[in-house]
């Protein structure tokens, strides 16, 4: 502990859940094993594309420890068949669109390597394997459709002012155009998806589930898959090693593991291998964007027209639709650009579906406008950094809002620019450029400065404390899966009542001990989850000094709270919280912060690479971040939250990509042998500049940090290798940046 109760927010406390983990005292998924519990394999499609002709499971379901074995037609006579789709593409609704939603199990065709045509049971996981291999299905191949450009649209929706965007383009001096690819990449959480369905007639459903999210869960499954009431399913996650937007929907295999535990009375559990995840898990990104923007002659943006295409896989997942309409209005970055207009296309193909990724659309588009400003440079024998500053919303113009929907107040985006050079040299640039020349090597410079329009919730996550066994126990309706919040609310809720962080106790992601809420996303826990906690500490501060009045026998107004104690003004009379629990034992306090969280912080990545032409491979030398995220609470999270985001980031532009063969449809990154993560080897000391402008929405001040470096780290990345390949004439490359990719675009350029 860096700091005494009471002076703890803004203090660098190490996470107190770290120490579990670190030790193997953490409890995961895969870690549980309630009594009877059996285990369930997922039969899945070698086929992108085929009719399903016929599934004979009546072999597997003699073999040896065999429980059950579950296909389209079992689910069906249950009324089983699809994950629910959340909700629909912004413009619809589910009266008027109608989705191709996921087969729970396939019935009628596949339509990507994965896709679940059968679930097996058995009282272990090889006996489920062998009778798996067991199931006689008959495919009939039909052609997958792979690219996007070949796919029919499934839906379209426009934001902006088509014939405003038309007539400044029209009449620009210059208008500059460029296609950008979003790579399909992999969240790759630590832990793998898991579940472990039970079954109680008398209670109901028990899902115990790797999110970050069990409301959503709970809500999906009761609602709208199983037609039971709320409190007769009970979703629980238990320590959660990673998530990233990957993990916050409901998947077929939740689904199964539920309906085989109602049907045999055992616990049923299922664990993804890597192979499994890799083929049926919801991949992330996966866009392409035409950008084009309209330039006067001194070099300003008139406006920003793009169409956006969306791959949604095979089917629309349970969470596709957020990345949608979520960080449109990032198109025009932080510049002050006055006429926009973007459509957006969602097109099927014969791949695994797609969902939120750390930072759910914000990335994407961010990204095409990176892009776009370097390659305006380009193309106007600018320097990037110079266009971006000629550009910027300036502070004197705030509050502005963009084209597309973002108001900017109080931001001095110049000033994040000069923090992140700062801290990367940006001054010695040159002098390490010459000797990478004499070295024969290729050093380049990128630059990625946003903002994130954070759109919050319209749902509370509320917060609780009641005292047991000596301890204040805070139940929070957020969810984390590696996010600190252990750690952080424990210091809020310190710093309020004066006691130390060892006195709370923590419960979070059990609706049965809070239904209320939505879990974690959108870089909303702190701003909403932290401020509920701070108003439930104000209200037990008001409830114990009510207790405290009547134990010191005075007027509540003649009490003051300091230094954790209820205390007689101008007496040493005083009530510290042991007396007030010890007078009160069921005490108990809550709170819910009434706003949506909505906030827009700001950050710019600075990248430095060098690139060795005549291999192609990069080695990146330098990484620096500038963050302004509110009032910071813990800065080593913060600083944890950035590094890690940006080894995100980095990893899509340089390494990662889900690859499907062109043809065939066939998965060729179905391992870590393929499928390419950065190590801790590949990435340099990152340097952080934590910039603290508090927000005036919030009790904390706080804005929000879970995204933002996987937001920036891409396309700084990106820009930089293209900056060190410019002078050879390579203009544009889509990441993933490899050694092949890049030496094939030197020798092309």
């Amino acid at each position: 502990m860096s700091a005494p109760p009471g002076q703890l927010v803004g203090q660098p406390v190490r996470r107190v859940e770290d120490e579990r983990f670190l030790t193997g005292r953490g409890c995961f998924v895969d870690d549980l094993q309630p009594s009877g519990t059996v285990h369930g394999f997922v039969l899945r499609s070698p086929h992108a594309h085929a009719r399903l002709v016929s599934v004979d499971a009546e072999a597997a379901r003699g073999m040896p420890g065999i429980r059950a074995v579950l296909t389209a037609a079992d689910l069906a006579q249950a009324g089983l068949s699809a994950v629910p789709l959340d909700f629909p593409p912004p413009g619809h609704s589910f009266e008027t669109w109608s989705a191709p939603l996921q087969p729970i199990l396939a019935a009628d065709e596949v339509r990507f390597v994965g896709d679940p045509v059968a679930f097996v049971v058995a009282d272990e996981l090889a006996q489920a394997r062998d009778a798996a291999e067991a199931i006689a299905v008959e495919f009939e191949d039909r052609p997958p459709i792979m690219a996007m450009r070949d796919a029919e649209p499934l839906f379209s929706y426009e934001e902006g002012d088509a014939v405003a965007a038309a007539s400044a383009l029209g009449n620009a001096h210059q208008v500059v155009r460029i296609e950008v690819a979003n790579n399909r990449i992999d969240a790759a959480p630590l832990e793998t998806r898991g579940c472990i369905g039970a079954y109680d007639e008398a209670s109901g459903f028990t899902l115990h589930v790797s999110t970050q999210r069990v409301q959503i869960i709970q809500r999906a499954l009761a609602d709208r898959v199983f037609g039971e009431p709320r409190d007769r399913v009970r979703v629980v996650a238990p320590d959660t090693g990673g998530g990233f937007g990957q993990k916050n929907g409901l998947y077929p295999e939740y689904i199964l593991c539920l309906e085989a535990a109602r049907r045999i009375g055992r616990p049923v559990k299922w664990i993804a291998d890597r192979t499994d995840a890799l083929a049926g898990d919801c991949h992330g990104r996966d866009n392409l964007f035409v950008a084009e923007a309209g330039l006067d002659r001194d070099g300003r943006i008139l406006a920003i027209r793009a169409e956006r295409f969306m791959n949604m896989g095979a089917y629309t997942s349970a969470r596709a639709m957020v990345p949608v309409q979520n960080g449109l209005t990032h198109l025009t970055g932080v510049y002050a650009v006055p006429v926009a207009h973007v459509t957006v296309q969602g097109v099927l193909t014969n791949t695994a579906t797609t969902c939120s990724y750390r930072g759910a659309g914000r990335p994407e588009n961010v990204f095409c406008c990176e892009r776009l400003i370097d390659t305006i440079a380009r193309a106007t024998g600018r320097d990037p950094i110079a266009l971006r500053r000629a550009n910027l919303v300036a502070p004197a113009a705030q509050p502005w809002t963009s084209p597309l929907g973002t108001t900017f107040a109080g931001a001095d985006f110049a000033a994040m620019l000069d923090r992140a050079l700062d801290a990367i040299d940006h001054a010695g640039f040159g002098a390490r450029r010459a000797i990478s020349q004499r070295a024969g090597l290729l050093r380049g410079f990128g630059i990625c400065l946003f903002a994130e329009d954070l759109h919050g919730s319209h749902e509370p996550i509320p917060a609780r404390l009641h005292h047991a066994d000596g301890q204040l126990v805070l139940t929070v309706g957020s969810g984390g899966a590696g996010h600190g919040h252990e750690t952080s609310f424990r210091q809020i809720l310190a710093d309020a009542l004066g006691l130390p962080m060892e006195r709370f106790g923590f419960v979070q992601s059990d609706t049965a001990a809070m239904a209320e809420g939505v879990g974690t996303a959108a870089s909303w826990s702190l701003t909403l989850a932290g401020s509920s906690v701070r108003l439930a500490a104000d209200n037990a501060v008001e409830q114990g000094r009510a207790v405290a009045s009547r134990l010191l026998e005075v007027g509540v107004p003649d009490l003051e709270f300091r230094d954790g104690a209820f205390r007689v003004r101008g007496t040493d009379l005083a009530a510290g919280w042991h007396d007030v629990f010890r007078a009160e034992p069921a005490f108990r306090a809550g709170g819910t912060f009434a706003g949506e969280g909505r906030s827009v912080p700001l950050g710019c990545h600075a990248c430095e690479v060098e690139v060795d032409p005549e291999t192609g491979a990069v080695a990146l030398t330098g990484f620096a971040m500038s963050q302004d995220s509110g009032r910071v609470v813990n800065p080593l999270l913060v600083e944890g939250q950035l590094h890690g985001g940006a080894a995100q980031g980095i990893g899509q532009a340089w390494l990662e990509g889900i690859v499907y063969d062109g043809d065939s449809g066939q998965l060729l990154t179905g391992s870590f042998t393929d499928y390419a993560l950065p190590r801790a080897s590949d990435l340099p000391e990152m340097a952080t500049r934590l910039i603290e402008t508090p927000s005036p929405d919030n009790p904390l001040g706080v804005r929000g940090v879970g995204e933002a470096a996987a937001t920036g780290s891409t396309p700084a990345f990106v820009n930089a290798v293209l900056d060190a390949l410019w002078p050879l004439g390579v203009l544009n490359l889509d990441p993933p940046l490899t050694p092949a990719r890049v030496w094939a675009a030197i020798r092309d350029g």
